[in-house]
C-alpha cells in the first residue's frame, strides 16, 4: 500500500504493515484540501488505487492514481458539480477497477510521477504528486496496477 501524507509531504510504501521504501513528496500547486475540480490545483484526498503505468512519461515513470473514484463522484453529484452520466461513469470504472473518466469536470490525469523536465521544486503539479525520479524508479518496482493508494489530508 502506498500511503502519501499531503502535511507531512511524504510517500511510504507498506507491505504487512511493514515499511519497505519512503520518500518526500512535491504536491499541486494549491496543496491545501482535497481536489473539488479539474484546475483546482489540489491533489485529492481519499482511498485510490494505482490504474496505469506509463514508463515512457514526460515525468521519468507515471504511475496513474484513479481519481476520482466512487465517493468523490457521489459528493460532486450530490453538489451538483457532476451530472448522472459522471456519475454512473465513474462509479462503474470503480466497482469494476478501471481506470475513471479522467475528462469530468472534477478532473483527472492524477498521477504519482518523476520529477518536473524544466527542474521545478516545491508544491508545483497540477494535483499530482511528484517524487525524485530515483524514487519513481524504486516505487515502480515495488507496485503493481491495482496497489492500493491512500492520500492523507
Amino acid at each position: 500500500m502506498i500511503i502519501v501524507n499531503k502535511t507531512a509531504r511524504t510517500l511510504r510504501f507498506a507491505q504487512d504493515g511493514v515499511t519497505l521504501f519512503e520518500c518526500p513528496v512535491m504536491l499541486g500547486e494549491n496543496p491545501e484540501g482535497h481536489k473539488l475540480r479539474e484546475g483546482d490545483g489540489r491533489t485529492p484526498e481519499g482511498t485510490y488505487r494505482v490504474c496505469t503505468v506509463n514508463r515512457n512519461s514526460k515525468f521519468h515513470i507515471s504511475l496513474g492514481i484513479s481519481y476520482p473514484n466512487r465517493l468523490d463522484a457521489k459528493a460532486a453529484y450530490r453538489d451538483k458539480r457532476i451530472g448522472l452520466y459522471d456519475l454512473c461513469m465513474i462509479t462503474l470504472a470503480d466497482i469494476m477497477h478501471l481506470r475513471p473518466k479522467w475528462t469530468s469536470p472534477l478532473g483527472g490525469f492524477i498521477m504519482l510521477h518523476g520529477e518536473s523536465p524544466e527542474g521545478k521544486t516545491g508544491d508545483w503539479t497540477k494535483g499530482c504528486i511528484a517524487v525524485s525520479n530515483e524514487s519513481i524508479e524504486q516505487l515502480a518496482s515495488l507496485v503493481k496496477p491495482g496497489e492500493r493508494v491512500v492520500i492523507e489530508p
